[in-house]
């Protein structure tokens, strides 16, 4: 099964440390960030494009992958 989600790990300027974008559907939903430590991850939701809702379960699962792929 496809996963309906894509985990993509980067480094923008404007973070000291890693990120995890979360893309779902082909939309840039959120990102982690741990540039508070590694037990402080914040999520960043995007402002566009505008993301009215997703299935619960696909985002929990996104969120859980992209904190994995974070602090490898």
């Amino acid at each position: 099964m496809e996963k309906k989600f894509q985990i993509i790990v980067g480094s923008p300027l404007d973070h000291n440390e890693l990120v995890a974008y979360i893309v779902i559907e082909g939309k840039h939903v959120a990102l982690l960030n741990q540039d508070e430590g590694k037990d402080k991850i914040k999520i960043e939701f995007f402002d566009k494009p505008k993301v009215n809702e997703v299935y619960f379960d696909v985002f929990i699962e996104a969120l859980e992958e992209a904190r994995r792929e974070l602090l490898k």
